[in-house]
């Protein structure tokens, strides 16, 4: 049996753990897996998989050293259990790495799509930049990192409370943006291997696109956007994102402003607050992509600036609780349907300004 172990940072879930794979799937894929709270379980045929993963003679704490396997088992963990095949006991070590370290980066897109589903639940920085491999049949154990850190709206880092019903449906979400980011929408080319020194290396954003389509653009997108703790930048990918949503090609302050206030403001005092900040915030943005100072922070304090990158922060999150429901919204480059979707915008904001 191999164990795929994904530390989840910055989340807070207490003892409780999650199912992570439908029953269809883990018969489908022959594949299970959870979501597990510090100190929770994950019981399989009464054992229990966490204790399994501590058990001194399988070699990881050993492998790890003792803070690192400490700092493992403080936080919570995603983990998922893939059977054995003769492959395991066949390769050599060489070719055990290369099976192993593919195995890892499949399974952490799960933990990143999670990541990025918590996001879409409320402002958010969980993480999973650490991976762990382990198959105590043969004795491999392996580490791998994905430098994924991620941040805050804010640009700070700190732990998120989720209560059970906002990780329910995290989980959920997890499964729609996964399916956004399958290699046919994402355009995604396959990972490729090499070695340094002795030390492996995937090269995981050489295989990222940047012509895929709308939805998996406008998540990679998002991922930059939270990578960063430098506001101005952040800022930048917001506005990218709500002008991939949108496909605009033409007055983007006026027409990202009108469109955004349309779309997510329920009442006249609201929609008008949404599209003033709007147009501050794409000044900013003009400022940030054409390397000049900022101008708001001639006559702001850098307290205004984290305020209006969290107030952006929640109006991409409800465009893309809105949007992304919508499967007609998701379009091609250089094709008719995002010609439809400019025009379905266009006529939204046409609602309330001409």
């Amino acid at each position: 049996m191999n164990f795929i172990v994904n530390q989840m940072d910055h989340l807070n879930i207490s003892e409780i753990s999650y199912e992570l794979i439908p029953e269809d799937m883990k018969i489908e894929k022959n594949l299970d897996g959870r979501l597990v709270g510090v100190n929770g379980d994950f019981l399989i045929s009464g054992k229990n998989v966490v204790d399994i993963l501590k058990f001194p003679r399988y070699g990881l704490r050993d492998y790890l050293g003792r803070f690192a396997f400490q700092a493992l088992f403080r936080k919570p963990m995603m983990i998922f259990l893939i059977p054995s095949g003769e492959e395991d006991f066949a390769m050599n070590e060489c070719e055990l790495k290369k099976r192993y370290g593919l195995m890892a980066i499949r399974m952490n897109n799960f933990a990143q799509c999670f990541s990025l589903a918590c996001w879409f639940v409320k402002d958010s920085c969980v993480a999973a930049t650490n991976i762990y491999g382990l198959n105590p049949l043969n004795g491999y154990v392996s580490q791998s990192r994905r430098e994924l850190d991620v941040t805050l709206s804010d640009g700070t880092i700190r732990d998120v409370c989720f209560e059970p019903e906002e990780v329910q449906e995290a989980i959920v979400r997890m499964y729609e943006i996964y399916r956004y980011l399958l290699p046919k929408e994402s355009k995604t080319a396959p990972v490729e291997y090499t070695s340094s020194l002795g030390t492996e290396v995937w090269e995981i954003d050489k295989s990222i696109s940047s012509e895929g389509n709308s939805f998996a653009k406008a998540l990679i997108l998002l991922q930059y956007a939270r990578k960063t703790g430098v506001l101005s930048s952040k800022i930048e990918h917001y506005c990218a994102i709500l002008e991939c949503l949108y496909a605009l090609n033409k007055n983007h302050k006026k027409n990202i402003a009108e469109i955004t206030a349309a779309l997510i403001s329920t009442e006249d005092t609201e929609r008008e607050e949404v599209r003033e900040n709007m147009k501050i915030l794409y000044g900013i943005r003009s400022d940030s992509s054409h390397g000049d100072s900022l101008k708001f922070l001639k006559e702001n304090p850098d307290s205004a600036l984290s305020e209006y990158a969290r107030k952006l922060d929640e109006y991409v999150r409800r465009v893309f609780r809105v949007v992304i429901s919508e499967s007609g919204l998701n379009y091609e480059p250089e094709s008719d349907r995002k010609i439809q979707v400019r025009a379905f915008f266009e006529k939204k904001s046409k609602e309330f300004y001409r």
